[in-house]
């Protein structure tokens, strides 16, 4: 399997999947549908050509949050993207992660 470089990976390519399910593979190798809820441009200093953002994924029904690490992202453009995510909360929708590319 390629790797993806992430340094390419911009917002936009996130935001062209907003509203739209992804799935994230996780550690034991299941795989979980997951909104693409929220991409946000930070304002930050990154050394690479594209700017720092943030994208934020909501996984349905009533499931733990996984431990913060990383985990596979199966983007339809770029194919697979092992990324860290974070668990940023759990309500009745599910579990939100968070994924920082700076």
């Amino acid at each position: 399997m390629e790797t993806y470089d992430l340094s390419k990976l911009t917002a936009q390519d996130f935001k062209d999947h907003l509203g739209q399910m992804l799935n994230i593979e996780f550690a034991n190798g299941e795989a979980v549908a997951a909104n693409v809820e929220k991409i946000t441009e930070l304002e930050t200093y990154s050394p690479l050509e594209r700017g720092a953002f943030s994208v934020v994924l909501q996984t349905p029904g009533d499931q733990n949050p996984r431990q913060q690490g990383i985990y596979k992202l199966l983007h339809p453009q770029s194919g697979p993207l092992e990324v860290f995510l974070v668990p940023i909360a759990r309500d009745k929708g599910g579990v939100k992660y968070e994924a920082v590319f700076s």
